[in-house]
């Protein structure tokens, strides 16, 4: 394994080190971690693993995964055997390279996978710790390994997370060393300010575009595209002139007929259908004067982002997404379907298992719908009210926990006190 140290921006009063470590076999470190690299914790530089250039290992292994998510036979198997296989593959999924022995520290990302003699882990729910299966099959295995004295910190994206934490892991939670650090980054102007107002309203829907076909379909339900089209179809029906004002920009997967009908319907369309770098989807939001996520998920990143760059949210009142984003003040949260089930007793979060997603594919709620309708007009009918809360947006981001200035800081305290 190659080995690289990314250490730029950091200067020499920086002494101590972390270790940013992906789960393994097969994952990615999630967009938010390359916060570290561009705005680092102070007090720290970030040391992480180039891995070798075979992405078809790993990719087979998510498309495995993935197929087990749409499988209750599969789903039910693997949570069976789960636990053992996470035992007998630890050797393997903990071992230790040259950078991480050097480290001070090693940061887990949505994971436990390590003999570092310090390490913290964080979580954005704690299946994301057992690598999206049934958390409760793996709570004794976890709780041991988080009440460790190796252990030094817990860290949860939200209080929602903790809360699942707690009921999860019961006795074996690690209360002490337990923290809500949510995921942040940096702020940027909006290009679409009062003074560059063209009269035309640019609403961006942006999701993940994959290359494999379970996971579009996946993301296609659970992200809210298709709620998305099925809003912009009702906006053409109820207020046509409204359709005239705006401009959508959609960066996911959908089914070319679907686009060519709405469009057919006079809905302007700009399809993003090529990869795009964080730095590309953040010049597209910094375009942008509303975001419309309709998910059925708590996608963090996507909040988070499109209010660094002061662009109201409309999305789902489901799981954390009201700790991410005010009703009203940094966009509006909408009431989702009635009969549909996002969590189970334990607060962990249903979108990833076996038949969340056709539960979306047979809902057809037309009052869910109106409620967004009511919004999204409300915001057009008066682009002036829009601006307002583009401004309210911007403010309220900049005095946030999601502010990557405020949360490197305090994020930097409980570093230090881990390592000491």
């Amino acid at each position: 394994m190659k080995s690289s140290i990314c250490a730029d921006c950091c200067g020499a009063a920086m002494v101590s080190s972390f270790y940013l470590k992906a789960r393994s076999p097969g994952f990615k470190l999630h967009s938010y971690y390359s916060e570290f690299w561009s705005n680092p914790v102070p007090g720290w530089r970030v040391l992480a693993a180039q891995a070798r250039k075979s992405p078809r290992g790993p990719g087979i292994l998510r498309q495995f995964h993935v197929a087990v998510q749409t499988s209750s036979i599969f789903w039910n198997l693997s949570n069976f055997i789960a636990p053992t296989l996470e035992m007998l593959t630890f050797p393997y999924t903990s071992r230790t390279d040259q950078l991480e022995h050097d480290a001070d520290m090693t940061y887990c990302a949505n994971h436990v996978q390590t003999r570092s003699r310090k390490w913290v882990a964080d979580c954005e729910h704690i299946a994301a710790l057992t690598g999206y299966y049934n958390p409760g099959v793996e709570s004794h295995w976890l709780g041991n390994q988080l009440q460790g004295r190796s252990c030094k910190g817990f860290y949860c994206w939200s209080n929602k997370a903790l809360e699942n934490s707690k009921k999860v892991l019961g006795s074996g939670f690690p209360t002490g060393k337990s923290h809500i650090v949510y995921p942040a980054t940096s702020s940027a102007a909006n290009s679409r300010e009062r003074n560059g107002f063209d009269g035309t309203i640019r609403v961006c829907h942006m999701t993940t575009h994959r290359s494999s076909y379970l996971e579009n379909i996946s993301n296609f339900y659970v992200k809210g595209t298709r709620d998305v089209l099925l809003l912009l179809k009702l906006v053409s029906r109820e207020f046509p002139r409204l359709t005239r004002k705006m401009t959508v920009m959609i960066r996911a997967w959908c089914p070319a007929s679907y686009i060519a009908k709405l469009k057919a319907l006079g809905i302007k369309i700009e399809m993003i259908e090529r990869p795009l770098s964080r730095f590309d989807a953040l010049s597209y939001l910094a375009s942008s004067d509303l975001a419309l996520i309709p998910c059925h998920s708590t996608p963090t990143m996507a909040f988070i982002e499109a209010m660094s760059r002061s662009v109201p949210v409309i999305t789902n009142d489901v799981w954390a997404n009201a700790e991410y984003l005010l009703d009203g003040k940094t966009g509006f949260l909408v009431a989702p379907p009635e009969d549909i089930r996002y969590s189970d007793s334990c607060l962990t979060p249903l979108w990833y298992r076996p038949g969340f997603t056709q539960s979306l594919k047979a809902s057809f709620d037309v009052g869910y719908l109106k409620r967004h309708l009511s919004v999204l007009s409300y915001l057009l009918e008066d682009e002036n009210v829009l601006l307002r809360l583009k401004g309210k947006t911007g403010e309220y981001f900049a005095e946030s926990p999601f502010d990557v200035t405020r949360r490197n800081r305090d994020l930097g305290h409980l570093l230090d006190g881990a390592l000491n």
